[in-house]
């Protein structure tokens, strides 16, 4: 993205997405009391493992499922995710991330249910992935 901001220590992207009717987009007060456009939290979640360059990369995107963990609706994620209809089988890299945020069983288990049929990557631009069989997901060496 070319719209990038510094807001004292924050660096704010403003990302074009997917043309999704705005699904999951709510409204917040901004640090100066302007209204802002933003994702719901489960949203913002499938948007960094979409494109986790933009998140600061893979460990940051992980550190954002833990947080998130006691805080989202793993239904609302999976509903949110059919709805985007993505070629790609992101609920593997979904699981992954969650699996290693220390999500329970029962909630992994959905994302599986999903299917996992074919090989996929977490991010783009990997030196030496390592094979993760339980997802079917390349992953950074060492993650």
């Amino acid at each position: 993205s070319n719209y990038v901001f510094q807001w004292e220590e924050n660096r704010i992207v403003l990302l074009s997405g997917k043309n999704s009717g705005r699904l999951e987009v709510t409204q917040t007060e901004g640090p100066g009391g302007n209204i802002l456009d933003v994702t719901k939290l489960e949203r913002t979640l499938i948007d960094i493992v979409v494109r986790p360059l933009y998140a600061g990369g893979v460990f940051q995107v992980l550190e954002a499922f833990r947080n998130a963990r006691d805080r989202i609706s793993v239904n609302t994620l999976l509903a949110t995710l059919k709805k985007l209809d993505f070629v790609y089988p992101f609920h593997q890299a979904i699981g992954f991330y969650m699996e290693r945020a220390d999500y329970r069983r029962s909630q992994l288990q959905k994302l599986r249910n999903i299917g996992i049929s074919h090989d996929f990557y977490l991010t783009y631009k990997m030196q030496d992935p390592q094979y993760d069989a339980a997802w079917r997901l390349y992953v950074p060496m060492g993650f």
